[in-house]
C-alpha cells in the first residue's frame, strides 16, 4: 500500500472496500463480545448496564455507517 503525504495530512492508498470490510468485521466481533459479556454478568447498577447497552447501540450506528459507505462503494 502506498502512502501519499500532502502537508500535514497522510493519505492512504489502497482498496477502500478490503477496509470497509475489515472495519465491519472488526465491530461486528466487538458488538457480540459486548452482548454475550452483558448477558453472563450481573451489572450492580442501572447506570452500570445503562453504559454497556450505550456501547452496544454506538456499535450499532457505527455497523449502520459502515454499511452505507459499503453501499455507496459498490454502487
Amino acid at each position: 500500500m502506498a502512502m501519499i503525504e500532502k502537508d500535514p495530512v497522510r493519505e492512504f492508498t489502497g482498496d477502500p472496500r478490503r477496509l470497509a470490510v475489515s472495519l465491519l468485521n472488526e465491530l461486528q466481533r466487538e458488538r457480540a463480545r459486548l452482548v454475550e459479556e452483558l448477558a453472563s454478568i450481573e451489572c450492580k447498577t442501572f447506570d452500570e448496564y445503562r453504559h454497556r447497552r450505550g456501547k452496544i447501540e454506538g456499535l450499532d450506528i457505527a455497523l449502520n455507517f459502515c454499511k452505507e459507505v459499503q453501499r455507496k462503494l459498490e454502487a
